[in-house]
């Protein structure tokens, strides 16, 4: 075990920071992976379910984030930094002495400092960056060891540890203390480090967050005037609030950028998810997000915002502020789909009075199983209900939960299913949804961006954005047929039963097909069905399709606008335009926006010591207290009387005793039961008891 050696000060700021978190941006942006397609009648996983797919992390065991230290020859990174964390890594995953040996502002080179009985380790790596390629890029790798590792680190030193622990004090200032932080460096990595390294490291990590705070507060405003500047005709808004000094502090921020929002209203359906979710790092509060549909059914996002608690008055904020740039007015014709967090409900009521708005089916059975979680055949019920497409579906699938148990079709009825079932779904926006699945997937996107500080977050899910419409403009602008793979796949499920159709053709353009002892009219003049699967998702359900196939039609001639290759292209013929670095923001001159104090949460309170103590009437004496309770009465092991035992000294005493009145062998009497003993000296008077 090896100890680092340096106790270092420093300055309040971490040089690297910025190149750092171009760094992280980088790499989130380079694993970016499509969120899929949202399909039609696919059960998501509940809550429990997913916990079980994954394996939960001990209570006890701290997970610092570090890549996997892997080095090879021609290695790129995106800067020097980049490159200093991958050594730093290899080190600590191999416990090799690694010191770096090469300080230039385009070059860098370490060395092991190892050794064996022929002399010095081999062991070298050298990167740097051309102007001609201008990129960072390993030059120079000898990888073979000739030495022992030693459980030394050079490397390890207090700015280093700092840069360790600084997203955990971000989350947790108050339990990563010297003594953790010494605790978990000799646990993960088998290193030691002095407490008063670990004391300078925590409270240079303290100064670094102090400023990042208010240095990406401060730079807010210039960063939405670099929005603006371009991205022309965006909106973004800073609100703030004044405090007791008279200085702006953070309370709310909105950006819509104006190619989204004229796409959204020239290409996507009239439909929005709303959500909300958690900002990771020490400035408390929640991002929301509103998402449109592209023609492919993947998410579209539209707008979000950061504000510092999810109440009523933030929600009804940010749903005014996406009504004013969609132009939703009442919201009359637009449908709205999240789940039934309180404040939102009474926001889209005060703001969308005539919307849609529908609830989410998986935040009604998760509801529904916390009384009823021991029926494992409820969850197909619920989910069988929802996807109604009209009334007597919905009655006969009702009746099924009310035989099935009367307790859940009375908590069903409670719920309202006319808001949640696709049979009571208002016709034209052509969407069947009956879950937020959508913004949960936008969640899990940005969830590494929600751990960045403030203006890194807000650039990586903007640099998220733009990348994701700068893939599908490739993808839509590729793809052959006339409909997305999404409509594509749709109609490939419904061709199944379409075949098996018996049709007959009436008078006026109308169709009779039966299908499974039913017989539904279809008119493929009006895009119609009994079923009504045909009006409400805007593609041939199976007996329209099967009247198409006994027309020798083609079934991607009924398929509405919204699903077709050209409106997917559309969808993401205009992207967002880039935004330059920090380095070259305006400079609005307005004053500097202030990180605010954590806000009070929603929910009940956690009570002090104070208020968990009972409260005395008025007339009880204050200084009074309540009389103790009676203690337990002590008995006798051998005689049963109370108030005196028996110690092992008298039980001794007891024996000799015995042996003498009984006139038996000592041996003899250890061997007998105690209660015997007693009966025997209870029966002859004697009271051994007392002496």
């Amino acid at each position: 075990m090896a100890s680092v050696d340096d106790v270092d000060g420093g300055e309040t700021f971490d040089e690297e920071a910025e190149e750092r978190d171009q760094g992280e941006i980088e790499q989130l942006l380079r694993e970016f992976v499509d969120e899929p397609s949202i399909r039609h009648d696919q059960i998501p996983e509940s809550d429990d379910e997913q916990e079980k797919g994954c394996k939960k992390k001990p209570a006890d065991v701290t997970h610092i984030k570090r890549g996997d230290g892997r080095l090879y020859q021609k290695q790129t990174f995106v800067n020097g930094v980049g490159f200093k964390d991958c050594v730093l890594d290899y080190a600590l995953r191999t416990g090799r002495n690694i010191q770096q040996y090469r300080y230039d502002k385009d070059k860098f080179g370490f060395r092991c400092l190892g050794s064996n009985e022929e002399g010095t380790c081999e062991w070298k790596i050298y990167a740097s960056v051309l102007p001609s390629d201008n990129v960072w890029k390993v030059r120079v790798f000898v990888e073979t060891h000739s030495c022992v590792p030693n459980g030394q680190c050079s490397m390890l030193r207090v700015p280093q540890i700092a840069r360790l622990f600084i997203d955990k004090i971000r989350e947790e200032p108050d339990y990563y203390m010297p003594m953790k932080i010494e605790e978990l460096i000799l646990e993960k990595w088998g290193i030691t480090a002095s407490r008063p390294q670990c004391q300078a490291a925590r409270t240079k990590a303290l100064k670094w967050l102090e400023f990042e705070y208010d240095h990406q507060f401060a730079r807010l405003r210039d960063y939405a005037a670099e929005i603006l500047e371009s991205n022309a005709d965006s909106t973004v808004v800073i609100e703030t609030l004044k405090n007791a000094e008279g200085k702006d502090e953070f309370n709310r921020f909105y950006v819509c950028f104006e190619n989204i929002r004229r796409t959204w209203k020239e290409t996507c359906r009239p439909l929005l998810g709303i959500d909300g979710c958690f900002v990771k790092h020490k400035v408390k509060g929640q991002v929301l997000v509103a998402l449109g549909r592209d023609a492919d059914n993947a998410i579209y996002p539209v707008a979000w915002g950061v504000v510092q608690v999810e109440n009523t008055e933030n929600w009804s904020w940010f749903v005014r502020m996406v009504k004013e740039d969609l132009g939703l007015e009442d919201g009359e014709g637009f449908v709205l789909v999240s789940d039934r967090q309180k404040g939102l409900i009474a926001a889209v009521k005060e703001e969308l009075p005539k919307v849609e708005h529908r609830k989410c089916v998986r935040h009604i059975y998760e509801n529904l199983k916390k009384k009823h979680g021991s029926k494992s055949d409820m969850k197909s019920f619920i989910w069988s209900l929802a996807w109604s497409y009209n009334e007597a579906e919905y009655k006969e699938r009702l009746d099924r939960i009310f035989n099935y148990d009367v307790g859940v079709y009375e908590d069903v009825l409670k719920t309202k299913p006319e808001s949640w079932c696709r049979a009571y779904h208002r016709l034209g926006p052509y969407c069947e949804d009956v879950e937020n699945n959508s913004t949960e997937s936008f969640n899990n996107t940005i969830g590494k961006a929600r751990e960045l500080p403030f203006v890194p977050m807000l650039e990586t899910i903007r640099r998220l954005a733009m990348v994701r419409i700068a893939k599908r403009s490739v993808t839509s602008h590729t793809h052959k047929g006339i409909c997305t793979p999404y409509a594509t796949e749709f109609l490939e499920a419904e061709k199944k039963n379409a075949s098996e159709c018996i049709v007959r053709r009436s008078t006026n353009g109308m169709y009779e097909a039966k299908l499974s002892g039913c017989t539904y009219r279809v008119s493929l003049e009006r895009w119609t069905c009994t079923c009504m699967k045909f009006e409400i998702c805007g593609i041939p359900c199976e007996h329209a399709y099967g009247v198409i196939l006994h027309k020798k039609l083609k079934a991607e001639d009924f398929v509405c606008k919204w699903f077709r290759t050209s409106m997917w292209r559309r969808n993401y013929t205009d992207g967002l335009i880039p935004v330059r670095g920090a380095r070259f923001w305006p400079e609005t001159g307005a004053p500097d926006v202030h990180i605010p104090p954590d806000p009070d949460q929603t929910g009940r309170k956690k009570m002090t010591k104070a208020e968990k103590k009972r409260k005395k009437p008025a007339n009880e004496s204050p200084t009074k207290k309540q009389p103790k309770h009676k203690k337990r009465t002590m008995h006798c092991g051998v005689c049963g009387q109370p108030d005196h035992n028996l110690s092992q000294l008298e039980l001794v005493l007891l024996m000799l005793l015995l042996q003498l009145h009984l006139k038996l062998p000592l041996q003899l009497l250890l061997e007998l039961p105690l209660q015997l003993l007693l009966k025997i000296c209870v029966d002859g008077g004697v009271n051994f008891c007392g002496f």
